[in-house]
């Protein structure tokens, strides 16, 4: 099991309960101050922190967003932990029958999730095509000094596209009187100057992303809502009660003639009765001070969703020490790669910098310590900004070991070295906070426990790093 499919598996679980948050919260804000169901930005900041209380999690470096406790999950169950490979294979009749579903659920869920995905994608295509057939069948036409396109059928006014809309207005629409086609056709255009095709666009990938969670599917028809009571606040702000009584004639009309509603910002739409009476006693706007207040709550609900999720890590700490598989011992005896060694850190260890477990030894010396060859092999040089400047020998059947942060290399790629010729020296180059040596072993590929290729490790390493053993592995 992944990782990473037991973090989609949280992050769905913290974007459920911020959304359940979300939407009782602003339920009561609503109902508290009915100004804001007009307003487009609280519905999709709304959406926007419900995404990014599921996406954030999923990035490499969110643990540090974390305020709780690191939750620690063992390496048996995190199997296939990102950029190491481990030679450590536990069976699956060791894993303790209490965490057995964490096998089966996230992998289950992680699938399940792109299925979701892709079906919510599938309906959006669909009723995109759908529109295309209705644009093939329009024809252009000229109407109140605008060029439309007119379709015979039973749909509403409605603007169709992201960034050059295109107005599409059913046949039926002659029948209206010529005032409340021009109020029709003024609704749809300040849907265009307000960019909500752009909004809506939006709003459809966020609720594809998070197709699981019903807030989400309740803020994006909070969002329409709000959309079509702007443009109706903008068309008839300073009309007077003659010009109102016929936009509401022209929207009653419409929803008489309409019939299957179609994805796009169609004149049609929401509650009538509700829509009617704003309509006809206006609309206020939001207050400066209700509206910073309401972007400070969502900005609060964010950051706790996101503080309060545990950072997952795996970590070899929960492996007994009998699950290590112990390589072959050498065709000959390996030397210490350094004259006089002191052991700073074991194998496996889990530290501050080694949050997936330490992959080799670390020993500590001065900068410019010789270091030599633990075997007999052909050496290849390299250097990049995790190991810095770095030296392996392939010492035949499979094995390797590695010796990296050199501050020198004394040698060039394709040479063969022999047991305890010098090789480089000790430095701090790469990913490293002071000078030491970085000492690994690999046997066809498979990291390996050095301590059983070299011996006297114990009674050299320091104290801190033989505590730390001891409290992770009890021993």
């Amino acid at each position: 099991m992944s990782l990473f499919t037991l973090t989609v598996l949280q992050a769905t679980v913290a974007s459920l309960l911020a959304g359940w948050l979300l939407q009782g919260l602003l339920h009561l804000a609503q109902r508290r101050w009915p100004v804001l169901a007009a307003q487009r930005s609280v519905w999709l900041g709304a959406q926007l922190v419900l995404a990014a209380a599921f996406v954030l999690p999923l990035l490499p470096d969110a643990r540090q967003l974390s305020v709780v406790p690191e939750l620690s999950v063992p390496v048996s169950l995190a199997g296939a932990a990102p950029g190491v490979a481990l030679a450590m294979d536990a069976p699956a009749a060791g894993l303790p029958s209490g965490t057995a579903w964490l096998t089966l659920v996230p992998a289950a869920w992680g699938l399940i999730y792109l299925l979701g995905v892709a079906c919510t994608a599938w309906r959006w295509q669909r009723g995109r095509a759908m529109l295309r057939t209705l644009l093939e069948l329009a024809q252009r036409r000229r109407l109140h000094g605008m060029d439309v396109l007119e379709v015979d059928a039973p749909i509403s006014p409605m603007l169709v596209g992201v960034w050059r809309p295109r107005l599409l207005l059913p046949a039926h629409l002659a029948q209206f009187t010529p005032e409340q086609q021009q109020l029709v056709i003024a609704h749809e255009l300040t849907h265009a100057r307000r960019h909500d095709p752009l909004l809506l666009l939006l709003a459809t990938m966020l609720q594809a992303l998070l197709w699981f969670n019903p807030a989400a599917r309740w803020l994006a028809g909070k969002l329409a809502w709000a959309q079509e009571l702007g443009c109706d606040r903008q068309v008839l702000a300073g009309r007077p009660p003659r010009q109102r009584q016929q936009y509401a004639a022209a929207l009653v009309r419409q929803l008489g003639l309409q019939t299957q509603p179609l994805p796009g910002l169609a004149f049609g739409g929401g509650r009538m009765a509700e829509r009617l009476v704003l309509m006809r006693n206006g609309q206020d706007r939001l207050p400066p001070a209700l509206r910073a207040l309401t972007a400070l709550l969502l900005c609060a609900i964010g950051a706790a969703s996101l503080a309060l999720q545990p950072a997952l890590a795996w970590t070899v700490a929960a492996t007994p020490a009998a699950m290590l598989a112990a390589p072959a011992t050498a065709s000959t005896a390996w030397r210490n790669p350094l004259d006089v060694m002191r052991v700073t850190g074991f194998f496996g260890v889990v530290r501050q910098l080694t949050p997936h477990g330490h992959s080799g030894i670390d020993l500590g010396a001065r900068r410019g310590t010789p270091v030599h060859a633990a075997s007999d092999g052909i050496a290849s040089v390299s250097e990049d900004a995790r190991l810095g400047k770095a030296v392996r020998i392939d010492h035949g059947g499979g094995v390797e070991s590695l010796y990296a942060h050199l501050d020198r290399v004394a040698l060039t790629t394709g040479m063969a070295v022999t047991a305890g010729q010098a090789i480089g020296t000790v430095g701090a180059t790469g990913l490293a906070t002071g000078p030491h040596l970085h000492f690994q072993v690999t046997r066809n590929g498979r990291l390996q426990d050095p301590q059983q290729w070299l011996d006297g490790l114990d009674a050299n390493a320091s104290a801190r790093a033989l505590r730390m053993r001891k409290e992770q592995f009890g021993r």
